[in-house]
């Protein structure tokens, strides 16, 4: 190939193109790999922040429905979300410490989060439960001398894949963290 460049007449051969050519690919994938990491980077570092017991007083409610006993007329918990593209992430800390003692985590997966506090000596007989509605995958059940939280998601499916990215003892109270994508 002959061409002027700066007043002077080059030539290059196939040997000197496929060098140029193989030189120049490697150059445009390593560009291509590094703007991904420059445009991916903001997205990886932006983690979200430690759960911790808010101030503030819980903001969910629910009736606890008895069976038989001495039991709690409600029971409640702390819940925020934090929505992103794409979906969801929740935080929910049950304020089992108003009618019990230190929570333990009892079993988890991805799927579920299973906490148990022993109830305090007034509230000891209650076998009851209290659940969230249809829109939140919370259980309160009462039995045993012991309150059971339970957060248990719903089998994915392609449109709403959900996972329990966190499980704790906070504060002696149990603390999830579950995503849903949109």
């Amino acid at each position: 190939m002959y061409f002027t460049l700066l007043g002077i007449d080059c030539y290059l051969g196939f040997e000197e193109m496929g060098a140029i050519m193989k030189h120049l690919s490697q150059l445009t994938g390593t560009f291509g790999i590094l703007s991904t990491l420059v445009v991916a980077t903001p997205a990886l570092t932006q983690t979200a922040a430690a759960p911790s017991l808010p101030s503030t007083r819980p903001n969910m409610t629910f009736n606890v429905q008895r069976q038989s006993g001495v039991c709690p007329r409600t029971v409640s918990l702390w819940h925020s979300t934090r929505y992103y593209e794409g979906g969801g992430e929740h935080t929910a800390i049950a304020n089992t410490a108003a009618i019990a003692g230190a929570a333990r985590l009892v079993g988890s997966n991805k799927k579920y989060a299973e906490f148990r506090a022993p109830l305090q000596r007034a509230y000891a007989s209650c076998v009851g439960v209290a659940r969230s509605n249809e829109d939140y995958p919370y259980l309160f059940r009462f039995g045993g001398g012991n309150v059971t939280f339970r957060v248990e998601l719903a089998p994915d499916t392609s449109s709403t894949p959900t996972i329990v990215s966190d499980r704790r003892v906070m504060a002696n109270r149990p603390m999830v963290r579950w995503a849903i994508a949109d």
